[in-house]
């Protein structure tokens, strides 16, 4: 196997990919099914090391329940992806057409919607309660769906035509980059040269080992380094295009060029990068709490919702909770904040692995003057900082413009004095005052959602987002693989925001606007992602050996475990 590592040299590996890259077009279904089944046997004997690294460098207990944010952030994504990318191609070698269900494809809010989850028994099994469908572009008939998908197989020479894409990857989550790298291969038929991002560049001998198969394919090379190497890659007449996922500065430095030239190329249009540049990037994520009368059970388990968004990954993830939207006459509004911040409390706080956390979280706390600090923090780490009261018709940068890449959460309560308006002023709030469209978190209970009915489907249809995530955590729409990610489609260069493009997008649609993802308000099976689950680790270890070898006995580990949450 050529070596990855960048004492390679950019046009070393560039050169190699280049090769895979001109193999493409006779790479064919069967042999890209061949490679997945390689890269699921590898994944996963990787699987326990690859963890055990995650959890060393962000000063996690890989024994303990936090060590399955590892699991699920890594190897078990990877694996849920590449077992629904074989199925997608397997599916389209035995019709030549994409496989659409009796009943999937429907109309709501005004849309064309593919009911893309659950998909069959074993979703229902693993992930029970829980439904997803993907919204495409306005103008979309049922008729035209099954023509706007598998592009690159079905398409026209330009959609099928191979090409080498630069892959800059995610700092924070371990599976982004291989995700990322599936669905450019499989998805766009791209091979790619994938460099590291420095913060988890120790990720990629695990990488080498689970993707090894397309590495000796030279469909792909994993080349560390930092931002000279990816400024070198970026530039490099051998790359047709880029796809990051990190940060809007970042992207507008890559294609409008440094700080001091930036505005001025952005205000004549004088791109420094020429090439196609797709982009995954942050996000102010809100969750909007819709006024209700919730039991004492309903509200704690919301307030360890919230909490666990907040607290996975020491809050470095782009769909982090951040900004709470309340009614500020919500009679149960004070006690959810307290219940919440004495949550936040109880739970040990994290190494701020990330470079910056510090400065992040000091000017965050130095803008407020109503911030609960909660937890005790020992060295290195950050005490979570939870910020009420906020006033939403004056929007502080710190909070609402500005994605605060630490572990803090803001509240800011609307002026609105029932469900119906609150959700309209809810969505406006939401979609002009914060910054980003990546992903967002509406809570309403069944009662509210069944007399509020109206209200509540037009913020589905209205919510700027790429995910609209009903009672859970965004993530969850990352994680799904069936519902592409990515922001709410319009964004420009000039203007980015949380970027251009969709990944993970396994069914292989194409003109899709957003996904939405409902769940029940207090789900029978407490989710895997909630930090008080007792049996997460052993769930999502068992979730990553059941996508790499589906069975029953796979099955039963999978419930066993996240039963006993």
């Amino acid at each position: 196997m050529p070596k990855t590592k960048a004492d390679c040299g950019v046009d070393q590996v560039v050169e190699e990919v280049r090769r895979g890259t001109a193999a493409l077009g006779t790479f064919g279904i069967p042999q890209r099914v061949s490679l997945i089944d390689r890269l699921r046997r590898d994944t996963l004997a990787v699987a326990d090391d690859w963890v055990r690294a995650g959890c060393e460098a962000k000063g996690l207990d890989p024994a303990s329940g936090a060590a399955a944010e590892e699991w699920l952030g890594g190897p078990t994504t990877v694996l849920r992806n590449l077992r629904l990318l074989r199925d997608t191609l397997t599916g389209l070698a035995r019709t030549g057409r994409p496989a659409l269900k009796r009943g999937e494809v429907a109309r709501r809010g005004g849309r064309t919607v593919v009911r893309v989850f659950p998909g069959g028994l074993d979703d229902r099994l693993v992930l029970g309660g829980y439904r997803a469908e993907v919204r495409m572009e306005e103008g979309l008939s049922p008729e035209d769906v099954e023509g706007t998908m598998a592009r690159a197989y079905l398409g026209t020479p330009e959609e099928t035509s191979p090409a080498l894409c630069a892959l800059l990857g995610a700092g924070n989550v371990s599976g982004i980059a291989l995700q990322d790298f599936l669905h450019k291969l499989i998805g766009e038929n791209h091979a790619c040269v994938l460099k590291t991002n420095p913060v988890n560049e120790y990720l990629a001998p695990f990488y080498e080992r689970a993707f090894a198969g397309a590495i000796e394919a030279d469909l792909l090379r994993v080349l560390p380094g930092g931002a000279d190497v990816g400024a070198e890659l970026v530039h490099h007449e051998g790359v047709d295009e880029v796809h990051i996922t990190g940060s809007t500065a970042v992207h507008d430095a890559i294609v409008w060029g440094g700080p001091e030239v930036r505005e001025d190329n952005r205000r004549r249009g004088q791109r420094v990068l020429s090439k196609p540049i797709t982009s995954e990037l942050g996000c102010v994520t809100p969750v909007i709490l819709t006024p209700g009368k919730w039991t004492a059970k309903e509200l704690e388990h919301q307030a360890w919702n919230v909490a666990s968004m907040v607290v996975n990954n020491a809050s470095f993830n782009c769909n982090s909770a951040k900004v709470l939207v309340t009614a500020r006459d919500w009679p149960q509004r004070e006690v959810f904040l307290e219940t919440l911040a004495g949550i936040l409390g109880a739970i040990p706080t994290r190494l701020a692995y990330y470079p910056g956390a510090e400065a992040r979280h000091a000017a965050f706390c130095d803008a407020h003057s109503d911030v609960r600090l909660c937890g005790e923090a020992q060295e290195g780490h950050l005490p979570w900082a939870l910020a009420t009261g906020l006033a939403s018709d004056e929007p502080d940068g710190t909070a609402f413009e500005n994605e605060p890449w630490c572990g803090v959460l803001a509240e800011t309560a609307l002026d609105t004095a029932d469900p119906d308006s609150f959700l309209a002023a809810a969505t406006r709030f939401c979609n002009e005052e914060l910054f980003g469209t990546l992903s967002c978190c509406l809570v309403v209970d069944p009662r509210t959602a069944k007399s509020h009915g109206a209200a509540y489907e037009a913020a589905l249809a209205e919510l700027r987002y790429g995910s609209v995530v009903v009672n859970h955590w965004p993530a969850l729409s990352y994680g799904l693989g069936v519902t592409p990610w990515g922001a709410h489609v319009g964004h420009t260069l000039e203007d980015i925001q949380s970027g251009i493009g969709f990944v993970h997008n396994t069914r292989l649609f194409s003109r899709m606007e957003k996904c939405v993802v409902e769940g029940a308000f207090v789900p029978g099976v407490k989710p895997l992602w909630f930090v008080n689950h007792r049996r997460a680790r052993e769930a999502a270890a068992a979730m990553a050996r059941f996508e790499a070898q589906p069975g029953p006995g796979a099955l039963f580990a999978v419930a066993r475990n996240g039963l006993a949450g």
